[in-house]
C-alpha cells in the first residue's frame, strides 16, 4: 500500500510539473462473472478431493487491509465462494477458539508454537506459521491455503487446481515484486544475508496450494513452517529464506489470482482482495 501511494504521489507530481501528461484510468471495472468451462473440465474437478484451509486466531476479526467485513460471518466471503465453485470440498479451519457456528466445517483448535508470544505481530506469524504446516502435511488431491477475505470473481478459479497439478506448488505474487522493496516498506521484515542481495521474488500468502504427490513442495511449505516457528518475521521473507535453503520454490501466479491495492482494473481477474479497502471500492463489493 505505502509503494502505491509513493508511486501515485510521484505519478501526481510529473502531472503538475508537464513532466507526463494526464493519462484518464480506462481500467476495465466490470468483472467477467461467466465463463464456459468445458464439461470435462468440471467433470475432473468434480472428481478430486479438495481442500481449503482457513487460520483464523483471535475472536474478533482484524482486518489490517483497512476494509469493512463481516465480523458475524467470519469466513465471508471466501467461503461463499468456494460453496459456490467446489461444493464438495472440504474446509479445514485452524483457530484458538471455540466457534459458534460449524457447519460444514471441520475445526481444528490449536495452540501457537511459534516463539515470541509477546511480539506485536504474533497474530500474523501464527496465522501463515499453520498455513504453511497444513499445506506440509496435505493429503487431498489440491490443498489450498487461503485468507478469508477473498471474493471469487469467475469460473477461472477452476485453472488454480490444473495449475497446481502441473506444477505441485503455486503461491500469489506480492504486488511489490522485489524483495529489496518488499523488506523496506513492510513490517516485521529481517536484513537479507543471503547471496541474493535481495533481488528475488515476493510471494503473497493467498492463495497458496500444493498438489498431493508433490514431495518437493511438501518440503519446501514444511521449512517454511520450521523457519517460522524459530525464528519467526514476515511470511514472505520466510519463503524467500526456504526456497533459497532448499533450492524449492513455487509456481508465481499472475496478480489476477490475487487483485491487491494497486492491482485494481488489470482485466481477466480471478481473486479480489478485497480485505483492500482500495479493492473492495473499486468493484463496488
Amino acid at each position: 500500500m505505502i509503494g502505491t501511494l509513493l508511486y501515485r504521489l510521484q505519478t501526481g507530481w510529473q502531472i503538475l510539473t508537464g513532466r507526463i501528461k494526464y493519462i484518464p484510468d480506462n481500467r476495465n471495472k466490470n468483472l467477467i462473472r461467466h465463463k464456459e468451462v468445458e464439461p470435462k473440465l468440471l467433470k475432473q474437478i468434480s472428481e478430486l478431493n479438495i481442500e481449503f484451509i482457513f487460520t483464523e486466531f483471535g475472536k474478533d476479526r482484524v482486518n489490517g487491509g483497512g476494509a469493512d467485513l463481516d465480523s458475524k460471518n467470519r469466513l465471508e466471503p471466501s467461503l461463499s465462494g468456494i460453496k459456490k465453485y467446489f461444493p464438495k470440498a472440504k474446509i479445514t479451519v485452524y483457530t484458538d477458539f471455540d466457534w459458534d457456528n460449524t457447519d460444514g466445517l471441520n475445526i481444528k483448535k490449536v495452540k501457537s508454537p511459534v516463539t515470541g508470544p509477546d511480539h506485536p505481530r504474533y497474530g500474523y506469524r501464527t496465522v501463515d506459521y499453520f498455513k504453511f504446516l497444513a499445506l506440509s502435511e496435505a493429503t487431498a488431491d489440491f490443498t489450498c491455503a487461503l485468507d478469508s477475505d477473498m471474493f471469487f470473481a469467475n469460473e477461472n478459479i477452476y485453472s488454480l487446481v490444473f495449475l497446481t497439478k502441473k506444477f505441485g506448488v503455486c503461491a500469489a505474487q506480492n504486488v511489490r515484486q522485489n524483495f529489496n522493496l518488499d523488506m523496506r516498506i513492510s513490517k516485521d521484515t529481517q536484513p537479507i544475508s543471503d547471496e541474493s542481495l535481495g533481488n528475488g521474488y515476493s510471494y503473497n500468502q493467498s492463495p497458496m496450494t500444493i498438489w498431493k504427490d508433490s514431495n518437493r513442495g511438501k518440503m519446501f511449505y514444511k521449512n517454511c513452517a520450521e523457519i517460522m516457528q524459530n525464528d519467526p518475521s514476515r511470511a514472505s521473507l520466510v519463503m524467500w529464506k526456504s526456497a533459497w535453503k532448499t533450492g524449492i520454490f513455487p509456481y508465481v501466479l499472475p496478480k489476477q489470482f490475487c487483485v491487491c491495492d494497486g492491482d485494481e482494473g488489470c482485466g481477466d481477474e480471478i481473486l479480489l482482495h478485497i480485505g483492500h479497502k482500495a479493492v473492495k471500492n473499486y468493484y463496488k463489493l
